[in-house]
């Protein structure tokens, strides 16, 4: 399973920490299981919708920001807290979309369609989604494909969330303005967990 903790950002780091956060994997939350293809050659069945997080003093729930780097219950990373209004590419765009509809999605199907539109908005990019071609391509229950695209006319609409980045270590490379977990144009590679939080 992969995580984008994408979550509130008042509620979640006003102020992004300079350092590093450890945080800890908990459990899946609230969604459905889908099955996506990666890259027209990579097909998972896997869990779409909120997934819990914590750290030291506190825990929330997020989105997974990362659809290539599966994660399990207890398993610990080091994220970089940014806000996505200051990034580019199409990781604002997901940020956009987590920071309209994130309080919003309740049930399972609102939850995976979430995660759908964030994983599309991320790997897919683009002005409309398309679910069954691209590099993300996903097979799930009509509701949370409706969910899904109703919630990524979202990517136009200014926005703020919380992108959680795995550094450099936890097997993904430092999240920075272009290129890995869909900041930018440039390939994307497999690494730790990344999340995304309102």
């Amino acid at each position: 399973m992969n995580v984008l903790g994408l979550a509130a950002a008042v509620a979640l780091y006003q102020t992004p920490p300079a350092q590093p956060v450890l945080v800890q994997f908990a459990k899946s939350m609230v969604g459905r299981n889908v099955t996506v293809c990666i890259d027209g050659n990579f097909v998972e069945n896997t869990f779409a919708g909120k997934l819990g997080f914590r750290e030291a003093t506190r825990s929330w729930v997020s989105i997974c920001a990362n659809v290539r780097a599966p994660i399990v219950s207890g398993q610990f990373y080091t994220v970089h807290p940014k806000h996505t209004s200051k990034l580019k590419g199409r990781m604002k765009l997901a940020g956009n979309i987590v920071a309209k509809y994130f309080r919003l999605a309740q049930t399972p199907d609102q939850c995976a369609g979430l995660q759908i539109a964030v994983w599309e908005a991320i790997e897919d990019g683009g002005a409309t989604p398309d679910f069954s071609t691209g590099r993300f391509r996903v097979r799930a229950n009509q509701e949370a494909l409706q969910y899904a695209a109703m919630y990524y006319a979202a990517v136009q609409q200014e926005g703020d969330a919380v992108f959680l980045g795995a550094l450099e270590g936890d097997g993904a490379e430092d999240i920075g303005d272009g290129g890995q977990d869909g900041q930018g144009d440039g390939d994307q590679g497999g690494g730790g967990q990344s999340q995304l939080s309102e």
